[in-house]
């Protein structure tokens, strides 16, 4: 037992390591992070790797799940600017779908058999509730789609919870997925220099977010209503 409690607590250290690396590599490398804003020179350097610059772009999605300090958003929109909305949508798709099982995992084997020790076994259970719920459902899902929010972090947090990680991690890939084309098809409306393609994704980007608002706010209503 006391083994045990050892090996999870050097996991965990080794995990909390991992997020001060992230964070701290972030803040210093923060600067070179502006290349996310030239997608000319990201598609430059993806091409040049040829025949493998889709592996090269999946590689890249993979890591801006994993650092989730990176802006995944402008991630999906380089893909749509390289490789057009089809291929860029698949190859992102790919790669946060990837990133997304690395990152939950990371957090399952290092930080939750420590985590576990010092939470009410009642705790965890409401949080797994929360998360199977229709209404954890409909959160992540909206949180998944706001633009320009570090929502990677979610899976962390999720593999330190005992949420059933087949259930969890399919319902944050599939959430992913509108947000990801939309996103890629900035991206490809940007090289192909069309406004009015730019105008129609934020107008469909725009009625996407306003449904899911107010299919929220609906839910939530339902959940106030005291039970017959």
């Amino acid at each position: 037992m006391e083994k045990a409690k050892k090996k999870d607590i050097i996991k965990f250290v080794i995990f909390i390591l991992f997020f001060i690396t992230v964070i701290t590599g972030s803040i210093i490398l923060a600067p070179k992070l502006k290349i996310f804003s030239d997608f000319g020179l990201i598609r430059d350097k993806i091409k040049s790797y040829k025949s493998l610059s889709f592996i090269a772009f999946i590689f890249l999605q993979i890591l801006q799940v994993v650092v989730f300090v990176l802006p995944g958003d402008a991630v999906n929109m380089v893909g749509g600017f390289i490789f057009g909305i089809y291929a860029g949508s698949i190859l992102s798709i790919i790669g946060v779908f990837i990133g997304t099982i690395i990152a939950f995992f990371i957090a399952r084997w290092l930080g939750y058999g420590f985590i576990s020790r010092f939470i009410k076994p009642k705790k965890l259970e409401n949080i797994t509730n929360l998360l199977n719920s229709n209404a954890g459902t409909l959160s992540l899902f909206v949180i998944c789609n706001l633009p320009f929010v570090p929502k990677d972090i979610l899976m962390y947090c999720a593999g330190l919870t005992p949420v059933k990680p087949s259930r969890v991690l399919t319902i944050y890939c599939l959430s992913r997925i509108p947000g990801i084309i939309i996103w890629t098809s900035v991206g490809a409306q940007v090289y192909n220099q069309s406004i009015l393609g730019l105008i129609i994704t934020f107008v469909i980007l725009a009625i996407f977010l306003t449904a899911i608002v107010l299919l929220k706010r609906k839910i939530d209503k339902k959940k106030k209503q005291p039970a017959a």
